[in-house]
């Protein structure tokens, strides 16, 4: 023993064996960033596969209906048919007969007479169609008329009681997120709750937008003017779900939000009825978009800090909170925006807000499919992705047409 220890053959051992410890971290490590790189490559590509479909999975791709200018202009041709030189009825009716009719921007290549437009919806009651693609996906001319609907979204059909589709669409909402997900409402849950933190603050966000929503339902929506009395029913929807979303008892969460659906049931039947109405008002517009750029103000804000007022820097277990909050708010307003769009059309026509609002749907669509595997909190500048800056995104253009449109 001494012989080798004087050899040096432990000392040896030892280096070998550490270099073999080594070479395995090391391999470890990189089959890790192999794992990471791979996963960061199947998510943008899994994104692009879902931008070659329709923008809704799962419902049938719309087709645009030929608008009321392109059968002037389809009469124009039919009556100016037989020569060569005959006009065609031109934007403002007018006919030429001197010359040849020239094609019109954004004319299907090979037709003669349509003319692509933004559907033109009718009065609440009427079916209505698809949204036109955004300002940044818009179609160069020629493209076909019915390609709109692989980058629109469907608008609802609404009811021809003011206000009915607009208070449905808040009950559906709340009552998904207490019956129609399993395991019911997370956050006050004792048990699961604590490992299901992504459900629960997609939940709190959906909660704090509806509370947005009912105090302006209450206080203006459904309001002539300010000597108007407010409904006892909504009253009472606001106040229960003023109650804090932890509650396990003595009420319990859900129990004050099952009776807040019950309130807000019994309002839309006076709706129907006649005993109380809804505003489709240019101020009633205006007092829900600055109730919601306050909202969204504060969600962007949690979407790009880095830490806290504290000073505190924001931890990896907080950002996928921060992300699935954002994610709640935004799928109630990309609900309600759709109804409003349909719903207040003629004070949208007033302000010519109707290319805005269709914008910001098409943003909140957009944070919609964002669905990552799992929440990374990289530098704006890393390889791998900062999910909160990607959702800050579509919802930063959301507020600023919020804010355009507040200025009203």
């Amino acid at each position: 023993m001494q012989l080798l220890r004087k050899a040096g053959w432990f000392q040896a051992r030892g280096e070998i064996r550490r270099s073999v410890i080594g070479a395995h971290f090391f391999q470890s490590f990189l089959s890790l960033l192999f794992f990471l790189a791979l996963v960061v490559w199947l998510i943008p590509s899994s994104a692009r596969a879902a931008q070659k479909h329709p923008l809704l999975q799962g419902q049938p791709e719309l087709t645009q209906p030929q608008p009321p200018q392109a059968a002037t202009a389809a009469h124009g041709q039919e009556s100016g048919a037989g020569s060569p030189g005959s006009g065609a009825a031109g934007p403002g009716g007018g006919a030429s007969s001197a010359t040849p009719a020239q094609p019109i921007p954004g004319q299907e290549a090979g037709s003669k007479g349509a003319v692509p437009s933004a559907p033109a919806l009718g009065q609440p009651g009427e079916k209505h169609e698809t949204l036109p693609a955004a300002k940044g996906q818009a179609h160069a001319p020629g493209a076909e008329a019915g390609a709109h609907g692989e980058h629109g979204v469907k608008l609802p059909e609404l009811s021809p009681i003011p206000g009915v589709t607009f208070v449905e669409t808040m009950i559906q909402l709340l009552d998904h997120e207490l019956h129609g997900r399993t395991l019911g409402w997370r956050p006050n849950d004792l048990v699961f709750g604590r490992f299901t933190d992504n459900m629960n603050n997609f939940q709190l966000g959906v909660l704090e937008t509806l509370r947005f929503t009912m105090m302006r339902l209450k206080d203006s929506l459904t309001r002539m003017g300010d000597a108007d009395a407010y409904d006892r029913d909504l009253e009472q929807a606001l106040n229960l779900l003023m109650n804090r979303a932890t509650l396990f008892m003595f009420p319990s969460a859900e129990t004050s939000y099952q009776e807040a659906l019950g309130h807000l049931q019994a309002f839309v039947q006076k709706l129907k009825t006649g005993q109380r109405n809804f505003y489709y008002r240019v101020d009633n517009l205006h007092s829900l978009i600055v109730v919601y750029k306050d909202l969204l103000g504060n969600v962007n804000r949690s979407l790009i800090m880095a830490n806290h007022v504290d000073g505190t820097p924001v931890s990896w277990f907080e950002v996928d909170d921060y992300f699935y909050y954002a994610k709640g708010v935004a799928h109630v307003l990309f609900e309600i925006f759709k109804v409003v769009r349909v719903g207040f059309k003629a004070p949208l026509d007033t302000l010519r807000s109707n290319e805005i609002m269709d914008e910001m749907i098409h943003e909140l669509h957009r944070a919609e499919q964002m669905e990552p595997w799992i929440i990374l909190n990289a530098d704006l500048g890393s390889i791998f992705a900062n999910h909160r800056a990607n959702l800050n995104g579509p919802l930063s253009e959301v507020l600023h047409l919020l804010t355009v449109m507040s200025q009203f």
